[in-house]
């Protein structure tokens, strides 16, 4: 790149083309990747023009997670439309799960503890409520969708995040044994959460 076109790109920075540059660079190297340094040289800057767009690395983390909670929120809210019940549940379970296959390493960031627990909280409105439409229309009470709404979330996360992390094909035939079939396995998931939710709105 010439003199020239790194100032002219330099010049035309601003937070959003920072946090585009930063959530490549996360996509491609891993959240633990980022830090201000990787991120200039991502956008062939000087670290210290992107302190005129995010304060720190730790705000600049707080912003990737946020804006990825905020991403998943909406894919699952689209997802929740036209649906009820335990048909609902599946629904955002294939969605959590294609959201997690398509941005494994935003999903990893927005899964870890939140750095600014206010913005992250108000970004996931939408997921959480989504989910929590799905669990009432099953006949849950209020004061059970809170922690039945956890525990179907944490049951979906367990699967697809060992799915991500590459886990599974570790075991693919392993003795002579047939691969793994992970659509199959997920479906066993989403059955156990979705009848733990169901028997809990029944008791």
């Amino acid at each position: 790149m010439t003199t020239e076109s790194a100032r002219a790109r330099r010049g035309r920075l601003d937070q959003e083309a920072v946090l585009q540059a930063a959530e490549a660079l996360v996509d491609r190297d891993g959240y633990d990747a980022l830090t201000m340094t990787s991120l200039a040289a991502e956008l062939d800057a000087r670290v210290s023009s992107l302190y005129n767009h995010v304060a720190n690395l730790e705000e600049l983390r707080a912003l990737i997670q946020v804006r990825a909670m905020r991403m998943l929120g909406d894919h699952v809210r689209r997802a929740a439309m036209g649906h009820a019940g335990a048909d609902g549940l599946r629904a955002l379970s294939h969605e959590l799960r294609a959201f997690a296959q398509a941005h494994p390493q935003r999903y990893a960031a927005l899964t870890r503890p939140p750095i600014d627990r206010e913005a992250f909280y108000s970004a996931a409105i939408d997921a959480i409520e989504a989910l929590a439409v799905m669990v009432r229309s099953a006949g849950l009470p209020e004061d059970r969708l809170l922690m039945t709404g956890t525990a179907v979330f944490a049951a979906l996360h367990g699967f697809v995040s060992l799915e991500v992390a590459g886990y599974f094909g570790d075991f693919d035939g392993v003795d002579g044994q047939p691969a793994l079939d992970l659509n199959e396995i997920f479906e066993l998931v989403i059955r156990g959460a979705v009848t733990a939710a169901v028997l809990e709105a029944t008791h």
